[in-house]
């Protein structure tokens, strides 16, 4: 179920609600392609209302640059591009290891007409977030969902914050692991919401 606060996100940002509902009959077809690839699968995938939520709010944004962390098998990364209609880049940074049950290669259910937009960087976040961002001039959208150590989080947040745009935001999906989200946007002032399942969107 989408949370109350995945409402309030639009309303703050004056979305009418037929929009945010427009958003997410769209988001039923990645829903179903999703699933209809994993089946009974556990590949340690996000849930779908998550990507529900994923792809209505990038639907909104529009963002032209999108970096993730944690690409598993591909799930939030279809979400994005699908979003995105063939507009702008994401890039996933991933240390390329199978997820979950072991048994296929990372970003499997990824259709091949989405991998124009996609540029994968095989690693850790720790050793290659910071080159990656070199090679930007700003980021639109971070989604942290690699290591949910409070460090790693950590880590990653105040990394990509100096290259954030002015109207940041930050998807953190276990955010509920640690308290490195909350602590986070606390001290930048960010407004923290649990939108979906353990999803949480910072911004201000």
């Amino acid at each position: 179920m989408l949370n109350k606060e995945f409402w309030d996100y639009f309303e703050k940002k004056g979305v009418r609600i037929s929009e945010v509902r427009a958003f997410l009959r769209e988001s039923k077809a990645v829903v179903d392609y999703e699933r209809s690839v994993l089946k009974t699968g556990r590949y340690w995938q996000i849930s779908k209302d998550e990507v529900r939520a994923i792809f209505s709010v990038i639907r909104e944004r529009k963002p032209q640059v999108v970096i993730e962390t944690g690409m598993g098998p591909g799930v939030s990364t279809t979400s994005i591009l699908s979003a995105m209609n063939g507009e702008g880049r994401l890039i996933s940074i991933d240390p390329g290891m199978p997820y979950g049950k072991g048994d296929r290669e990372v970003g499997f259910i990824i259709p091949k007409e989405l991998k124009s937009n996609l540029e994968y960087v095989k690693g850790t976040s720790s050793s290659k977030l910071k080159v990656v961002l070199q090679s930007i001039p700003k980021l639109d959208v971070f989604f942290h969902d690699s290591d949910h150590s409070y460090e790693n989080v950590t880590f990653e947040l105040n990394t990509v914050w100096p290259k954030l745009a002015d109207d940041p935001l930050i998807l953190v999906d276990n955010y509920d692991w640690t308290d490195a989200a909350a602590d986070f946007a606390k001290s930048k002032g960010l407004k923290l919401r649990n939108i979906a399942d353990d999803l949480a969107l910072l911004s201000k």
